[in-house]
Parts: C-alpha cells; sequence; structure tokens
C-alpha cells in the first residue's frame, strides 16, 4: 500500500439539505498542493446521514477533481452489507484502491462478529483496506494484539486509523507488523507523531494545509523541536478549539468563514454551530494566523 502522509478526512458541502458539489472544488483547490490525499464520505464528511447514490456520487466526483498523484479513500462506515459493497465496488471502478472500514456502529460487536464483517467487504469490493480503530463512535474496543490478528486473518487489511489514545498500541503495531499507521484525532495528533504513525487521517491538515505538511516534513526529517514550536504555536490553538465532539458543524463552520464552502450547513441529526462556538473557533483559529505574520 502505497498510503501515507496527510490525508484528512473532509467534510461534505450541504446547501438547503444537498450536496453541493462545486464547493468541493474550492476544498481541493485551497489544499492539494500540500496533501497526499483525501478521505471522502467519512465520519467528517457526515457519511451516516447521506444516501448510498449521494455516497457514490461524492466518489465519482472526488476521483475526477482531485490532481493525479492524490491517493482518495472511501469511507465505507455502514451497517449494511449489500450498500457498502455497492459504493466500494463503484468507488473501485471509479479507480480508488482503499477503503476506510471502522466497525459497524450499533452493534455490540465481537472480534469475530468484525472479522467477518471486515473480510467480507474485502473480498466483494477488491479493496485495499484501512481499519478505523474508533472506540468513542464504535463502541468497540481492540488491543494491539486483535488489530494484528485482524490484519493477520485479512491480508487486505492493510493499515489502521488510529483514534484510540492508547499510543503502547500504535508503538505495537510498528514494532510487530508491516502495518501502516495513521492518527486519528485531531487533539492528539502530535503524540501520534511520537508514538510513530505513518501519516495523519483528521481534520487540521485542511484548516492550516501548508503549515501542517511543513510540521509533519520536519519532523519526518528529525527537526522534532521546530516541528514541535510550528504545532503548538500555529496548529494547535485551532485544534484546542475546535472539538472534541462537535468537529464537524465547527470545521464547515470555519470553511464557510474562509470562503471555501458556501454555507456551514450539516444534515440532521447534527446540527450547526451556535454564534458562541463559531467565536471560540475564529479565537482559535486566528490565533494561529498571527504567529504567521
Amino acid at each position: 500500500m502505497s498510503l501515507r502522509g496527510n490525508i484528512p478526512v473532509i467534510p461534505t458541502p450541504f446547501v438547503d439539505g444537498n450536496v453541493f458539489f462545486k464547493d468541493f472544488d474550492r476544498l481541493i483547490e485551497h489544499t492539494a498542493n500540500s496533501l497526499d490525499g483525501y478521505v471522502v464520505c467519512g465520519s467528517t464528511g457526515e457519511a451516516p446521514a447521506l444516501s448510498k447514490d449521494e455516497r457514490i456520487q461524492i466518489v465519482d466526483y472526488i476521483v475526477k477533481k482531485v490532481p493525479s498523484g492524490k491517493e482518495i479513500v472511501v469511507g465505507l462506515g455502514h451497517t449494511n452489507i449489500a450498500e457498502a459493497v455497492e459504493i466500494g465496488k463503484a468507488a473501485a471502478h471509479a479507480g480508488v484502491k482503499a477503503a476506510l472500514v471502522p466497525s459497524p456502529y450499533y452493534f455490540p460487536n465481537s472480534l469475530d462478529m468484525v472479522e467477518e464483517y471486515v473480510g467480507k467487504l474485502a473480498n466483494l469490493t477488491g479493496l485495499d483496506i484501512v481499519f478505523y480503530d474508533n472506540p468513542t463512535t464504535t463502541g468497540t474496543r481492540f488491543t494491539a494484539d486483535e488489530l494484528l490478528h485482524l490484519a493477520q486473518t485479512i491480508p487486505s487489511v492493510k493499515a489502521i486509523k488510529m483514534t484510540d489514545h492508547a499510543f503502547a498500541k500504535i508503538r505495537k503495531l510498528k514494532e510487530q507488523s508491516n502495518l501502516i499507521v495513521f492518527g486519528g484525532d485531531d487533539i492528539i495528533c502530535f503524540r501520534a507523531f511520537e508514538a510513530g504513525v505513518d501519516g495523519n487521517m483528521i481534520i487540521a491538515p485542511i484548516i492550516y494545509p501548508k503549515e501542517f505538511r511543513d510540521c509533519w516534513d520536519l519532523y519526518c526529517s528529525g527537526n522534532r523541536s521546530e516541528s514541535f514550536k510550528l504545532y503548538t504555536e500555529v496548529i494547535l490553538p485551532f485544534i484546542s478549539m475546535f472539538g472534541p465532539g462537535d468537529e464537524i458543524p465547527t470545521s464547515k463552520a470555519l470553511l464557510y468563514h474562509l470562503g471555501i464552502f458556501s454555507s456551514p450547513e450539516t444534515r440532521l441529526p447534527l446540527i450547526n454551530a451556535n454564534e458562541r462556538r463559531i467565536q471560540e473557533v475564529m479565537l482559535g483559529y486566528e490565533a494561529g494566523l498571527k504567529q504567521l505574520k
């Protein structure tokens, strides 16, 4: 698998309740030079609120708009295996090579259940799998040994996106396997750097594209102190204010403020950020901007 670096999970723009595809163009224009790819129809993209057809349409649109050389990963979080397979097959047909797959939400999962579900999804779509270890939203917690077992049982599992804050898991996965590991939570992303991740599937790289890329490149080149300085002075003020818990509406509000999205609109069951939250996010964002002047 060639996936590495900064591959953020991007929001889905809405206007009057409908996907507003043109806003993807502005988002790509704003970020493409600094990113290694995009995850579309992930949790940040409000995938659970999207229909199967919308998810297929979004993937088709993004594949055609993203410059060559950028990786596209399709989010396949779902509880309906037939629809997940249909979305995955359509993505593969469009040229996508990998899917981000969490444990099915709502149901109380066992390791056997997840193996069966992810294995069938991989076999029927032909996609490489980035398994999404997200205990908060899925209600399913895995040990490092269980993730290693999952990857050994399902050869298509090539990578893990780690939202769990158990950094020892990252270190063990890197020490005992060839799995690629992505950091998956903005609020602890620099600690994920320290634990040895191969890249980041978070939101911050679309907010500060160049600065996040510079921060990552400095770290990867061994300039740890300068990387941390850039992170704390420019990126962290925003990260500390935009979440956790309501990252999607606050991110969309900021993208609207920046003129990238035509609306800050979310789709129910999410609701838009209120004015107080928007002011808090802008406080963090503008604090980072001041450091760049």
